[in-house]
């Protein structure tokens, strides 16, 4: 099956917009192929690569896609085609109406993609309306445009989102900084919202992680961010988000304050840990923390006993777990220590699953 170029036109907020990576074409496709004849596949081929993590987030007069990348052998030449469907809003909740029409309305040579921090390709839909719905997802193709998998699919419901919370405040405190804020409880066309239906997500700026997510959602006017390191410069800034028709709507974000933490706190744990197999043993890595450190400790649970695998603080990545079982299932997770006089060692990162496989 191949993806056939269909022209089409969309015009509703802006353009399209790439987030993080080179754009190749902006056209817009249909798939067809009706009447085509499948053959088998032969025996031992392996199914072609497939994203099947595609998400849509809703956003203020657009709809962010992320999705993570798929490994490209060297020397082939891939593409992802955004295929989106425009749904009746009627239909928008119903699973087993039919799908109309997908149309091709961008593609991104994988091999020139550029992932987020996250580690996920971004990219903006731009043309879409308030109280409309659309169907997207992500078909792989090679270079003569021959369709090889598609995506799972991910269904967006745009609602015109909260605006933008006013009075922002962060005040350094003996354990942190606290922020503070005004709701405005009305979307971006002015109409009132529900109070029960408006949450607030606070994203902090430091200078080597960009924006990201510094708290849950949180209901009330304030949040307490513990998670950062000592006498660092921090930006804050808070976003509005409602929940309405089973969908997250996320609004403007407010203007940004400027803050310095306090003296001494504990440094924040990292932000991902990860773990590889090397020569018969375990390798766990991480990224690093903010601020200044005199390094980490690692530790490893295995039912309920937590044991910690480092002595003193390691300053240098990996650390390799030579005493991990094989066949048995650990969990793993990083702290950092404090590099000032009193040494304090901050939280225990996200626990990390994994199943030793290696022999002994």
């Amino acid at each position: 099956m191949r993806i056939m170029p269909n022209i089409a036109n969309f015009a509703c907020f802006a353009k399209h917009k790439y987030l993080g990576v080179i754009s190749v074409c902006v056209l817009s496709a249909i798939i067809s192929g009706c009447g085509q004849k499948i053959f088998p596949k032969p025996m031992g081929v392996a199914p072609p690569a497939r994203v099947n993590d595609l998400r849509a987030k809703i956003m203020p007069q657009s709809v962010e896609l992320s999705w993570t990348p798929i490994p490209i052998e060297s020397g082939k030449q891939i593409g992802y085609s955004i295929m989106r469907s425009d749904l009746k809003w009627e239909n928008r909740n119903c699973l087993e109406c039919p799908v109309p029409d997908q149309q091709r309305i961008h593609i991104i040579d994988a091999d020139s993609a550029k992932p987020g921090v996250d580690g996920k390709i971004h990219w903006a839909d731009t043309t879409v309306c308030y109280n409309r719905a659309y169907h997207y997802q992500i078909a792989l193709t090679d270079q003569k445009g021959e369709l090889l998998s598609t995506s799972n699919p991910a269904t967006a419901k745009v609602y015109p989102g909260p605006a933008a919370p006013i009075n922002v405040t962060a005040a350094t405190q003996p354990k942190g900084v606290l922020v503070n804020w005004q709701g405005v409880l009305k979307d971006l066309e002015g109409k009132n919202l529900d109070p029960a239906g408006v949450s607030f997500q606070v994203e902090r700026l430091s200078s080597e992680k960009g924006w990201e997510k510094a708290s849950p959602l949180v209901k009330g006017n304030a949040f307490y961010d513990q998670a950062i390191a000592s006498e660092q410069s921090y930006s804050y800034r808070v976003v509005p988000v409602l929940f309405i028709d089973e969908t997250y709507i996320y609004g403007e974000p407010s203007s940004t304050v400027l803050v310095k933490s306090p003296v001494s706190v504990p440094p924040p744990p990292p932000t991902k840990v990860w773990i590889t197999p090397a020569n018969g043993a375990l390798e766990i890595h991480w990224t690093e923390s903010d601020g200044k450190t005199a390094g980490y400790h690692v530790y490893r649970r295995e039912g309920k006993e937590i044991i910690r695998l480092t002595a003193s603080p390691l300053q240098h990545q990996p650390f390799v777990d030579k005493g991990a079982r094989k066949g048995a299932t650990y969990f793993y997770a990083v702290s950092a220590v404090s590099g000032q006089a009193d040494h304090k060692e901050g939280l225990l990162s996200k626990w990390v699953e994994v199943r030793n496989l290696l022999g002994d």
